[in-house]
Parts: structure tokens; C-alpha cells; sequence
């Protein structure tokens, strides 16, 4: 079992949103976009741990179209689930759709509130009004089991063994087997016996026994026919992992024991994060029991910012130990991340990443779904058709340029770890390459390019001939956009990629494209990068920044590019407008003037 998706309806800041998921997901954004709100609301669907849906708290502040809350997932079930399921629900498609009430007036077929309760969706489409196999608390055991990962935990809650932790799960799972087929805990049980009926009869120094009390404490018994006697069970796993076993931290270098607090941050969280780790491989081997019951297979991790406290090296370890753990069977995680390292891991699975963003007090998501990354790829290679005109340019270009499969080859080469803070970005700024990104980010810097503060990212297209493609994904994933690029005198195929920019521009997200005539050299009037009067393009960037910063740029020229700039990005939302009191009624001003 995996799940497909989660619709939540007025949990929080969401109306109404669904996001599709993977084996791996990620949901990304700015900070407070509400990520978390899609983590606590499947949190709320199971009830893992005691955390529950708080009608105070986690209902919308803003105006509802109803009064209900509820949480929908859609699991995607492998065989021998399906044909375990109640045939009421069994579909074509092997899926189980079902939806938590957390809030709602409906009652449920025995007349009482259904909050509280799981409904799902029969064959027909219609959702039962019979709770989904009876009982209130039936996520515990129908939908798998949670392990949430908050952005801040301690080891100890981890590792706890006298209550609910991932440690005491994975020995619970080991102990288990060995308690049931080990020789050792065989000979510990006799050794059990052993010890019990030798207790029984040692005696204290004042003639005290257990023996004597029990026989004592039946004497008194005798008038009713019953006797008293004690027992010395062998203990079970849960009861050898709670009182028995405890565990050390061993330095190698000190050569003693430490506390896990004399440990760094990032240890702990390594720590944590490879308890998990040895979940997937130890009991992800266990083998399925046969059942006629419905008792689907599902470890879902919720991983809140996995980057915590971990340099950009061990966060992408990290992101590809998390990829390879969910491509196991039954094992999914979603995680939230501010971490470009762990979405440049998964750009091969640009479908995969949820973008989250806040309009107005509303949480909103973003996500190419299959058919939009393919209206992408089409939209992409409308460049095709200019290359076919122009033989100058077929040299540039390989016939496995235009394929499908090469468009996300592409942009995994191209959503390397800098390119990747767009998904975090409140807006970006698309430019041809290096040279002007390097230039406007040393302008922000020395404060000549104004209002930059407004979570700005500057992105390198590599190239003109890729600006629309960027265009294209920044406008399904809900990220606002300026574009800067040269016209190149409008000539030839530049007439036909600039048309192609302006024709993908986005009607909401798309703020401003710019042109620059001929190129960026003409407007700040600068000489060719290389010698003799060479362009040499690759020497491009330091070349600009070397002429500025020897102030050999025309500051008025410079000036009129930084104008440009400012123009291309957002204006800061204007304050409303003071409200003039109205004019006080004639009795009123009489009273007022009378007093």
C-alpha cells in the first residue's frame, strides 16, 4: 500500500487543496507557506501518538463555505490487499479512496455524529455512510503505520523504551522473532522456572518465605474452596525491552560511554534519522501473514526539514538514503524541506515536488502532475520548428534535443542545488546566463538595484533558448517571474525566440519581460571581453564585474540598466488607505458645538 493523495478541506489555512504523491515526495516553499499543514493533516487522519484535530485550532479562520473538516486519501493497493478488502470497495483500479470526518453535523448511519470516524468510498462512487470497518479508531491498523520526524526532536524521543519510539518498534519486531523460534530465550524460560520454584522456599533470616505466605494466605482461603498461588512467567519481548535492555553511546576516541547531549545537533539528527533507516531493513524483511482480514502493509515516514543541522554534503547523503528507503515495498516518505540540496536530488522526479505558497491567509499547492509535464515538454520544443528554419542553427542541436526523455535529462542537469532556490523563491528573475546574474547580484549587494529584499531569486536560463522552458515550469509551479534578455537586434531566428518568450508568458505569474536592445553590451556601453576585439563569451562575467568594480562603467548607463531591473520586480504591497471619518450629522455637531 502506498498513498496517491491527500485532499484536505478547511484544515487550517487550506479551503480546499489535493496534492498527488510519490514514493518520495517533497514539499517545498517559503517559510510559513504552510508545508506543515499538509504533514499534520495526514497526522490528524491517524492519530499517531495522540495528536488529534483541535476544532479551536485547526479549523479556518477565514470565511467556509461549510462548517465541515475532513481529510481524504487515496491508497494505492497491491493484489493481495485488494482482494482482501470488503468487496463494497473493491474498484478496477486497485485503489481505496477514504475520507476522516474531523468536524461535521452529518450523522452516520446509527444516527449518532459521524466525526471522528473514516468513511470510504464504495465501488459505485458514493461514500458509505457505514464507518470503515466499525471502529473509531480503525486507522491504527487499516492504513499501516506513521513515523513522524518533527523539525526539532530529541534523540530520547526516539529511543524512549518504557513507551512508543522508532528504537523500541525495530527491537519489538526483532525480539518478536527470536522470542518465537530462538533457542535462547528457550533456555532463559527454563532458567525462569528454574528460579521460581528455588525462590519459592529460600527464607529469610526471620523465617520468612513466599512459599510459607502463600500457604499461609490459603489456609485463611480454605472456607471458600480457593487457593492463592504465585507465578513467575517468563517475561515476553515488550516486557525484556522495557526492563531488560538499555544502550550506551560508546566514544572510540575517549573510550567510554557519553550521553547522546555531549553529541553536536547533527549527530543527533544523524542518529535519529538511522533508526529509521534500520526500520526499512529490518522489518521491511518480514514476511507477510497470510489473512482474509484487510491488514494492508504500510510504513510512512513524515520527515519535517531532514537538512536540519546537516552541511549541504550529508543533506544530499541524507536525500539519497531517503530516496532509496522509499523505493522499497510499502515504504513511503514525504518530507518538508528549505533545502535546495534535497530538491536538486530529486529533479529527475519534478512531478514529485509540491510547491506550497500562502494567497492572501489561504495555503495554496503547486505540483506538475503527468499531463501537465507533458503539455511542458510539447510547449518546450516549439523551438524545434525555429531550428528547421534556420540552418545556423542545426549544428547546435542533436535530434535527441526534441524527445520527451531528453526534457528531463535537462532539467535534472539544470536544477542543480543554486538553480533549485527558485522553489523557494516569492519571485525570480530569469536572465540569460552568468554574466547577468553575477552583475545584478553585486548591484543588489552595493545597494544600487532597490526593493531586491522581496525574496528574489536571480536564475541563469543558460541561454536564450531555454528562458520559455523555465517560463513554462516556474508558471505550474506558482512562482512569480520577470524575464531580461536580449532582443539581438530582433533578426533572423532571435525574432522567432523572442516571440516564443513572449508567447509563454504567464497571465497571472508572469509580472514583466524586458528586452534589451541588441544586447547587455550596448546598453552599458562595454567593450568585447576578449582580445582583439574577440566576444569570448566564457570570460564574459569576470569582465563585467572587473570593469565595475574598477569604475569603468558609465554610471548613467548603469543606472538606466538598474532601472530596468527594479522595473522587472514586484512592486511592495501599498498600505490600504487611511479612512476619512464621516461628517457628523447636524444634530450631532449641534450637540457636539452645545457641550
Amino acid at each position: 500500500m502506498k498513498i496517491l493523495s491527500i485532499k484536505l478541506h478547511n484544515f487550517r489555512g487550506i479551503l480546499e487543496q489535493e496534492v498527488q504523491f510519490h514514493s518520495y515526495s517533497l514539499l517545498v516553499g517559503p517559510n510559513n507557506a504552510g508545508k506543515s499543514t499538509f504533514i499534520d493533516g495526514i497526522r490528524a487522519f491517524y492519530e499517531k501518538d495522540g495528536f488529534k484535530f483541535k476544532p479551536d485550532k485547526d479549523f479556518p479562520f477565514s470565511k467556509t463555505a461549510d462548517e465541515e473538516s475532513w481529510a481524504e486519501l487515496n491508497f494505492r493497493l497491491a493484489d493481495d490487499e485488494h482482494a482482501s478488502l470488503k468487496e463494497e470497495y473493491q474498484v478496477a483500479d486497485k485503489t481505496l479512496r477514504v475520507r476522516k470526518l474531523f468536524l461535521t453535523k452529518e450523522k452516520g448511519a446509527d444516527g449518532k455524529n459521524a466525526g471522528g470516524f473514516i468513511y470510504a468510498y464504495k465501488n459505485d462512487g458514493t461514500l458509505s455512510n457505514d464507518p470503515f470497518y466499525g471502529a473509531k479508531n480503525v486507522q491504527s491498523g487499516k492504513f499501516g503505520d506513521l513515523i513522524y520526524i518533527p523539525a526539532v526532536s530529541k534523540v530520547d524521543e526516539h529511543t524512549k523504551l518504557t513507551g512508543p519510539s522508532a528504537l523500541r518498534d525495530l527491537l519489538t519486531d526483532v525480539m518478536s522473532d527470536v522470542v518465537e523460534g530462538g533457542k535462547a530465550y528457550g533456555v532463559f524460560a527454563t532458567s525462569v522456572e528454574t528460579f521460581a520454584s528455588t525462590i519459592l522456599k529460600e527464607k529469610t533470616k526471620d523465617d520468612r518465605s513466599l512459599e510459607g505466605f502463600q500457604d499461609s494466605f490459603n489456609k485463611l482461603l480454605e472456607p471458600w474452596q480457593t487457593k492463592f498461588a504465585l507465578r513467575f512467567p517468563p517475561p515476553s519481548a515488550a516486557d525484556i525491552i522495557k526492563q531488560m535492555i538499555n544502550w550506551d553511546l560508546l566514544d572510540e576516541f575517549h573510550g567510554k560511554a557519553q550521553g547522546v547531549d555531549y553529541y553536536g545537533s547533527g549527530f543527533q539528527r544523524h542518529f535519529i534519522y538511522s533508526l529509521i533507516q534500520l526500520g526499512a531493513q529490518y522489518i521491511g524483511k518480514k514476511t507477510a501473514k497470510k489473512t482474509k482480514d484487510f491488514v494492508p502493509s504500510l510504513t510512512l515516514i513524515l520527515f519535517e526539514e531532514p537538512e536540519a543541522f546537516l552541511h549541504p554534503p550529508q543533506q544530499e547523503i541524507l536525500a539519497r538514503s531517503l530516496m532509496a528507503m522509499a523505493d522499497k515495498e510499502n515504504w513511503q516518505v514525504v518530507c518538508t524541506t528549505h533545502s535546495s540540496h534535497f530538491v536538486s536530488r530529486n529533479a529527475d522526479s519534478i512531478p514529485a515536488i509540491v510547491r506550497v505558497m500562502r494567497n492572501g491567509g489561504n495555503v495554496e499547492a503547486f505540483q506538475i502532475s503527468d499531463a501537465d509535464w507533458a503539455g511542458i515538454v510539447s510547449a518546450n520544443k516549439a523551438i524545434e520548428a525555429i531550428v528547421d528554419k534556420y540552418p545556423q542553427m542545426q549544428n547546435k542541436f542533436h535530434e535527441d534535443d526534441v524527445r520527451p526523455e531528453m526534457e528531463a535529462v535537462k532539467h535534472f542537469l539544470w536544477l542543480n542545488s543554486d538553480r533549485s532556490g527558485i522553489f523557494f523563491a516569492n519571485h525570480a528573475l530569469l536572465v540569460e546566463g552568468p554574466t547577468e546574474v553575477a552583475l545584478i547580484n553585486k548591484l543588489i549587494d552595493d545597494g544600487k538595484i532597490k526593493g531586491a529584499d522581496c525574496g528574489l531569486q536571480v536564475l541563469d536560463c543558460l541561454g536564450k533558448y531555454n528562458i520559455h522552458r523555465f517560463m513554462n515550469l516556474l508558471g505550474h509551479l506558482g512562482v512569480a517571474h520577470s524575464v531580461i534578455h536580449d532582443d539581438d537586434n530582433d533578426k533572423d531566428q532571435h525574432k522567432h525566440i523572442n516571440q516564443l518568450i513572449q508567447s509563454s508568458k504567464h497571465v497571472k505569474l508572469t509580472l514583466h519581460i524586458h528586452q534589451i536592445a541588441k544586447d547587455l553590451e550596448t546598453l552599458l556601453g562595454l567593450p568585447p571581453a576578449g582580445p582583439n576585439g574577440n566576444k569570448a563569451d566564457h570570460r564574459k562575467p569576470q569582465h563585467v564585474l572587473f570593469l565595475y568594480s574598477e569604475g569603468r562603467i558609465d554610471a548613467e548607463k548603469l543606472a538606466s540598466f538598474c532601472s530596468v531591473v527594479e522595473g522587472c520586480l514586484p512592486k511592495p504591497a501599498q498600505p490600504p488607505a487611511p479612512v476619512t471619518p464621516a461628517p457628523l450629522t447636524s444634530h450631532v455637531a449641534t450637540a457636539a458645538a452645545t457641550s
